[in-house]
């Protein structure tokens, strides 16, 4: 259960499940499964989903201790908006300097097992394979995950294939989606929540038809996108401080899913890599990084 759904069934939440009736179980439930989806679903439309008729969900929020769904949705919301110092502090409180190493390693190790279960090395290749074949690779890395996107498109572009970085937020975004084509791949870091942003590049992709891979935390997001590839990764609870471990090690996977593909012409753009660092060893040194 995530951290939003366990907020929930304590103080304020739904204070005692015992009391609901097997139909207000069965929204709990729904809820608790589907947390932000229920954000902007109306009641007719969670009724719909369930089966049920809105006059019990609307008898639901009264029921779980809210005066109505707007009310609910307002502390679901401000759950969903922790702040970096909250999420920090949530994680610490657990931790002291001697146990930090081993339960990082604890964590790490974790988030890596339940992502490979989760990860289809059919998948991986297919990923690969578009992206290697496509004419060029814009890359959606906004937040933390503009450090995943800097590397994808630094060890891509020394294997000679063209990768462009999206502006973060804004209309700036919309600079780059303006150059699309059919023959592109787009590779979107999805964590957390859905951005207007990636709900703009997503129907971009589907009327421009062309191939895009996202990268998640957030399971539910893989489907009923229009996506070819759509991969999971363990970064912890909502609420605490997000690992980046997984989504590293995919990216990794994927930069040397597509080295593999194209071993003869990545092995020849590193030769040539190779050779003017001889050439201009005098005049630009190598640093220490």
């Amino acid at each position: 259960m995530n951290r939003i759904a366990m907020d929930l069934n304590r103080n304020p939440g739904f204070p005692d499940k015992k009391k609901f009736s097997p139909g207000q179980l069965k929204i709990a439930d729904f809820i608790e499964r589907n947390p932000e989806e229920v954000l902007f679903m109306t009641e007719q439309e969670i009724a719909d989903r369930l089966g049920t008729s809105i006059a019990t969900v609307s008898r639901f929020w009264r029921a779980a201790g809210y005066e109505n769904g707007k009310a609910f949705k307002q502390k679901l919301r401000s759950a969903f908006d922790t702040t970096p110092a909250l999420k920090l502090e949530t994680t610490i409180s657990k931790l002291d300097p001697s146990s930090l190493p081993l339960k990082m390693l604890e964590q790490a190790t974790m988030h890596l097992r339940e992502t490979a279960e989760k990860t289809e090395p059919e998948e991986l290749q297919r990923a690969a394979s578009l992206m290697a074949g496509a004419r060029r690779i814009y890359v959606y890395a906004p937040g933390p995950a503009v450090a995943l996107g800097e590397l994808l498109s630094y060890r891509l572009s020394r294997f000679g294939m063209s990768v462009r970085m999206m502006a973060a937020s804004g209309h700036e975004v919309l600079e780059s989606l303006a150059h699309v084509q059919r023959d592109d791949v787009v590779v979107l870091f999805h964590f957390t929540r859905l951005l207007p942003e990636t709900e703009v590049i997503l129907d971009c992709v589907k009327r421009t038809n062309c191939s895009a891979v996202m990268i998640t935390d957030r399971e539910e997001f893989r489907y009923g996108v229009p996506v070819e590839a759509a991969f999971y990764v363990s970064r912890g609870e909502m609420g605490e401080f997000h690992s980046m471990v997984t989504p590293l090690l995919l990216v990794e996977e994927m930069i040397l899913s597509i080295g593999l593909l194209n071993r003869d012409k990545v092995l020849s753009k590193l030769e040539v890599l190779g050779e003017l660092r001889k050439r201009y060893a005098d005049k630009l040194p190598r640093g220490k990084v």
